[in-house]
């Protein structure tokens, strides 16, 4: 995939290869999606609003939904969308090549974001992700959100706390509750335990329960399903590791009336479609073409990007 904010056209997308090797395994890098001046522009912003801290931000000035931690000893800190404070990342949901590739692996033409979250894991104390789903978390809409985008802006590997993927787990159907939710995994070395006591469903193509770490380097994009498992292990080392997920919902999303942080920006009934969900759901893909950037958002993400 080509490597700057570019426009529309400028993207030819995913290979037929790299679709099949998603639908297989649930996950696919996609390779590098940003150049070195973009990702320099964004990582200065995130450091910017990682300084302000939750408390720290004006009143009136714009701020993400959330910004909280895991946990203290252990800090994984959590920023729901950063886009509503920052220009720069608000042209970042509507990165073309992004856009495409979700809309490909999805099979959807007109697709909405349902949030973006950071995930910022210090150097020597960050703490660990636990193994999960991502679509059972987010029980406001339905159907579930498809694909998520994920890109590091810090090489993430294993050993400052990369994701974990187990391979064809996105065909075992919700085991959040059932499963995952129980487990307590936190090194690198426990992850590798993800399969114990768990038997795949009998008509599974895929029945081999190995984790696999899934290395990142910044400005690539990683997408993943949303029922695909995986995790994050704490990180050690004496690097951090930053990287924001683009979580997106296809053109058929309805609102069901249950919880989640989103949930005070959704003034609608339960039933009504996601599309009539207002300005904190923009869509990003329109009848299978990408969205331009709206006009009033910052200046490209590069002095060499054109919108």
């Amino acid at each position: 995939m080509p490597t700057t904010n570019a426009g529309p056209s400028a993207h030819p997308g995913l290979s037929p290869e790299q679709i099949s090797a998603f639908q297989r395994d649930g996950f696919l890098n996609a390779g590098r999606v940003l150049d070195d001046a973009e990702l320099d522009d964004l990582s200065h912003e995130l450091d910017r609003i990682i300084a302000i801290g939750p408390d720290g931000f004006a009143d009136g000035e714009p701020r993400p939904v959330l910004y909280r931690s895991f946990e203290k000893e252990r800090p994984v800190w959590q920023i729901l969308n950063i886009w509503e404070a920052s220009p720069l990342f608000e042209r970042l949901i509507y990165h073309p090549a992004i856009v495409r590739g979700i809309s490909q692996l999805t099979g959807f033409a007109d697709l909405q974001v349902w949030h973006d979250q950071v995930q910022y894991k210090p150097a020597h104390a960050g703490g660990a992700t636990g193994w999960h789903q991502d679509a059972p978390l987010w029980p406001s809409i339905d159907p579930m959100t498809p694909v998520s985008a994920w890109l590091p802006f810090d090489d993430a590997d294993v050993e400052n706390g990369c994701m974990w993927m187990v391979p064809g787990s996105h065909r075992w159907g919700n085991r959040q509750q059932e499963y995952l939710a129980a487990l307590d995994l936190r090194t690198a070395e426990e992850f590798e335990r993800i399969g114990e006591g768990f038997v795949p469903p009998a008509d599974a193509e895929v029945r081999d329960i190995t984790a696999v770490p899934r290395p990142v380097k910044r400005g690539e994009v990683h997408f993943h399903h949303s029922l695909t498992w995986h995790g994050s292990p704490q990180n050690d080392s004496p690097r951090r590791r930053r990287a924001l997920a683009i979580h997106f919902m296809t053109g058929e999303a309805r609102f069901t009336g249950r919880d989640h942080p989103m949930r005070e920006f959704i003034d609608l009934a339960a039933g009504e479609p996601m599309a009539k969900a207002g300005p904190h759901f923009p869509v990003v893909c329109r009848n299978g073409t990408p969205v331009a950037v709206p006009g009033g958002v910052s200046a490209p993400i590069s002095a060499g990007a054109t919108g």
